[in-house]
């Protein structure tokens, strides 16, 4: 005889919950679309011949073929309820000022209380976002920069610049600060920012430093050879991802220019995703959080005033510039990078607000153990913890070796 598809329930200590699936997709598929993490889960089967439930080993197995079951029971393994958190169900709210775009973002509180959550979609205007960001900008600023402070901040031309150059600019006459940006050139990727980084400098009234490539190779101590830095870094570090010398690269650009010019300040526009990438990363390897948002590097402070800020807001502030900088994007093939966004997105998206709350704790967590930068001599920037020399001479090699 022919049988039909088995029905897929989901069994919980707070009930039974039927999910909707069809034939063709396998049962990790139902899972996945359902919301049902599967490494929580023990699959039985009650087979239409017998009474007493089988385990299964089934995830990647089309539910056609298993039309021997007439039911398939999804245990939840712990006695949670995986419903809870679910944005099925939400209100939408318009945005507070008139624009021309939107965009969106989902907030979800919880009442102990009861057991519950409401979920939110709210819509924001250009000039919603841009109040929201400038608000986490403010916060930042007065709570870590002296009044009256010079900041070097680093910036690129896209979205997250806008954002953090407009929050930057509410700050001039209301805490006194002067902010002196700077871009980075010797990439083709930051080359490619630069006449929008101007833009956004006159914009706000700000004179941008552009810093050269040959800037940049006799700050690092790199030969003007006529080898890019992305074909040092690739022969000596071949399969890894240049974001990271990128990262270093614009840290020891801002803070020797902070030496240049007397300031003690200087500034990234590091996002809400950012900082908790960055952070699982270091707890995933051993190391403890590193501080958010400010950050002491020798004699320099790192702040980071868009920590609190979700990348999908501030790409909501210019939303222009935002898509001239997704266009000129490369992409990354290091498994690390696309593992810790893919991990932070993910929670963010199943559990709104969740992300909030991990980067505060991990924030309180790096203050009260804070991490200690010194000087290595040799390599000529602070680091926390002893380089092992064979790491050290890679990239010694890759700095100043010959390439012929």
């Amino acid at each position: 005889m022919d049988f039909v598809k088995p029905d897929v329930a989901v069994v919980t200590a707070h009930g039974r919950k039927v999910l909707q699936s069809n034939g063709d997709e396998r049962l990790i598929d139902t899972l996945k679309r359902n919301g049902i993490p599967w490494s929580a889960t023990s699959i039985y089967g009650l087979r239409r011949d017998e009474g007493q439930p089988q385990l299964l080993s089934s995830l990647g197995t089309r539910l056609s073929e298993l039309g021997a079951y007439r039911e398939l029971l999804i245990y939840f393994n712990r006695n949670v309820n995986p419903f809870l958190f679910s944005i099925d169900d939400f209100n939408t709210v318009g945005p507070e000022h008139e624009g021309d775009h939107c965009t969106e973002f989902i907030y979800q509180v919880m009442d102990n209380n009861v057991g519950r959550t409401s979920t939110t979609i709210a819509k924001m205007s250009p000039q919603d976002c841009r109040n929201l960001n400038a608000d986490r900008v403010r916060d930042v600023v007065r709570d870590h920069v002296e009044p009256d402070a010079t900041v070097v901040v680093g910036v690129s031309g896209g979205g997250d610049s806008n954002a953090l150059l407009y929050g930057l600019s509410k700050m001039v006459e209301h805490h006194g600060i002067s902010v002196r940006p700077i871009i980075v050139k010797g990439i083709p990727d930051w080359d490619a920012g630069v006449p929008r980084a101007r833009e956004l400098c006159e914009t706000y009234g700000f004179d941008l430093v552009v810093l050269e490539e040959a800037d940049i190779r006799e700050m690092m101590g790199v030969p003007n050879d006529g080898v890019t830095l992305i074909d040092r870094f690739e022969r000596e570090f071949k399969g890894d991802d240049f974001e990271f010398l990128g990262t270093l690269i614009i840290r020891i650009a801002l803070s020797k220019h902070a030496e240049k010019i007397g300031a003690s300040y200087i500034c990234t526009g590091l996002n809400l995703e950012d900082v908790v990438c960055e952070q699982l990363f270091r707890i995933s390897n051993g190391m403890k959080p590193s501080g958010i948002p400010s950050r002491q590097i020798g004699d320099k402070t790192l702040i980071m005033p868009l920590w609190m800020c979700p990348k999908r807001i501030i790409d909501g502030c210019f939303p222009k510039h935002s898509l001239d900088n997704y266009d000129a994007r490369y992409p990354s093939f290091s498994l690390g990078r696309n593992l810790y966004y893919s991990v932070v997105y993910s929670i963010q998206s199943s559990f709104p607000n969740f992300v909030e709350t991990m980067a505060k704790g991990l924030s309180k967590v790096a203050e009260e153990n804070p991490v200690e930068y010194s000087l290595d001599v040799g390599l000529d920037v602070h680091v926390e913890r002893l380089v092992p020399m064979g790491l050290r001479q890679r990239f010694l090699n890759m700095l100043r070796g010959r390439i012929d």
